[in-house]
């Protein structure tokens, strides 16, 4: 005598396990790819806020070039111009705007610490840059937002 074997009991409107399963997977799916393409669109696009954080350039501040002793007693003839915000003093034409000696006083306390062929060469002369940019910037708050070399002559 064979014996049958019954079958499960489906309930009715009842899905077997797999699919469920993947029913379950593809809607986890849909929620993380949509939140993740809503928060790319709120990083790039936003709100406004990464449009206000990036200051608008203004005026440029031209200073008059600056000889000084580099470290080991050559010298350097650098001329320097700042690129104003639009929200600093000079750019809106107020009375005691943005000055150069913030700016003159760091390129020769940079410059000052190094030799002549440390800023002959290309790397040692990008460090020196970089690091006047940064200082000025810091040293003006937010009002100069970058630092150009318009002159620059070893001795």
């Amino acid at each position: 005598m064979a014996t049958a074997t019954a079958a499960p009991a489906v309930e009715a409107g009842a899905e077997p396990a797999p699919r469920r399963r993947r029913t379950l997977l593809i809607a986890v799916l849909l929620v993380v790819l949509l939140g993740g393409g809503g928060a790319a669109y709120l990083l790039t696009k936003g709100s406004g806020h990464a449009a206000a954080a990036t200051p608008t350039p203004g005026a440029v501040l031209d200073l008059e070039p600056l000889t000084l002793n580099l470290a080991d007693g050559r010298f350097l003839k650098v001329g320097l111009s700042l690129q104003l915000s639009a929200d600093a003093p000079a750019a809106k034409g107020s009375e005691g705007g943005v000055n150069g000696a913030k700016a003159r006083d760091a390129a020769i306390g940079i410059f000052g610490q190094r030799n002549y062929q440390q800023l002959l060469s290309p790397k040692g002369r990008a460090a020196a840059i970089s690091a006047l940019d940064t200082e000025v910037r810091k040293r003006y708050d937010g009002e100069v937002l970058q630092v150009y070399l318009t002159e620059f002559v070893m001795q």
